[in-house]
């Protein structure tokens, strides 16, 4: 069951079932738009084989693998490893893992990335690299570092962390500083037991995008994108469209900048309410930047030899959403950016026929754009295909 669904796009049809991203019936469809590029959109559903797959992160403690074609998700409350084939569109299996002993993850993993064709990296309380069978390969511990050695301080914390298969010993954070309300690139390495630090924030974003109190850490962060990506490391934010990619093997880092004709370079911040106490200002606060524009990650299309980034301007319905900070989508304007293999900007493509996803977790397989679709509590996908 679930092994596969295609949708047809009715153009000016209103969309009601999961994300309410598409219509109900038909076959895929191909559409051209004004500066000529074609695109199909279809969508996939995963047959579950009767396991209740955890998606209430939205699928954002996962990984695709290019190794293999599977798509790994991690359960938080059971500690296990979903395998799904992408291929097939079927469960593999389910992977258990420890939390306690010589082979254990810790009580919390806030990240799951792949490692190589065979292991995994979960990130959290104890990040480490694994086999697809539990096994511990190597740890990684940032507070074992020295601060001689750049070890971290006791208002930083270590946020986000990625590791590239490139490189085994080495591991990759977003670092905030809550007393400075900064955010910095930390490479550690463990085979010399250093850390080396990288400004990726000069223009100060996560900063002037933070909603609340320094002094007592009442705050909220906005979104530091990090990922891993062929042979570097690529950071970027969530309201401003600049992105920084360090090439570890060269120590170097570069930032890019560019100008989008239809897309605004950053949100412009608000001042208005009580940004530090008032949870329902910052609430507004926080629709009126996504009305303006959210940027996600880069993404690389080895079909096509292009670097591929999602954005998107998102308005808010009345409607509560449990275990959401802000209302159901009303409607969004989701556009696809396209940069060559330099990091040139080649254009952006508004796809007009998915009208209230947000940004949804979203990765590369085979020239296509996967995008998760909830539907109806079943793990589902949108592609987008150029």
């Amino acid at each position: 069951m679930h092994l596969q669904t295609r949708n047809t796009l009715h153009f000016t049809s209103l969309f009601v079932v999961g994300l309410t991203l598409f219509s109900s019936c038909g076959n895929e469809a191909v559409k051209q738009n004004q500066s000529t590029l074609n695109y199909s959109i279809d969508t996939v559903s995963i047959d579950s084989k009767d396991e209740i797959l955890f998606l209430q992160r939205n699928l954002y403690t996962s990984d695709y693998s290019e190794f293999d074609g599977m798509l790994y998700n991690f359960n938080d409350k059971t500690n296990q490893v979903e395998q799904i084939n992408l291929n097939t569109l079927t469960v593999e299996k389910v992977i258990p893992f420890e939390q306690e002993g010589p082979n254990g993850t810790g009580f919390w993993t806030s990240d799951l990335k792949i490692a190589s064709e065979q292991q995994l990296f979960l990130g959290g309380e104890r990040a480490g690299i694994y086999t697809l069978d539990g096994k511990l390969q190597h740890r990684f511990d940032w507070s074992a570092i020295e601060k001689e050695k750049g070890g971290i301080l006791a208002e930083e914390r270590v946020f986000y962390q990625v590791v590239n298969p490139n490189f085994q010993q080495q591991v990759f954070a977003i670092v905030v500083n809550d007393h400075a309300n900064s955010v910095s690139l930390r490479q550690l390495d463990s085979s010399d037991n250093f850390i080396q630090s990288y400004n990726i924030d000069p223009n100060e974003n996560y900063k002037t995008y933070t909603l609340g109190d320094l002094s007592n850490y009442n705050k909220w962060d906005p979104r530091v994108n990090i990922k891993s990506v062929r042979d570097h490391i690529i950071v970027s934010h969530e309201y401003a469209n600049d992105f920084y990619v360090l090439y570890p093997e060269k120590d170097s880092l570069i930032s890019i900048q560019y100008d989008a004709p239809n897309l605004p370079s950053k949100v412009t911040p608000t001042t208005e309410g009580d940004l530090v106490n008032s949870t329902e200002d910052r609430k507004n606060a926080l629709k009126n930047y996504r009305s303006q524009i959210v940027y996600g990650h880069l993404v690389f299309d080895n079909t096509n030899k292009k670097y591929l980034r999602l954005s998107a301007s998102i308005d808010y319905g009345e409607k509560e959403r449990e275990e959401y900070l802000l209302p159901e989508i009303d409607k969004s304007t989701l556009y696809i950016s396209f940069f060559d293999e330099n990091f040139n900007h080649l254009s952006d493509q508004e796809i007009p026929e998915i009208k209230k996803s947000g940004i949804p977790k979203y990765f590369i397989k085979e020239g296509a754009i996967w995008m998760f679709l909830n539907s109806e509590d079943e793990m589902s996908f949108v592609r987008v295909q150029f």
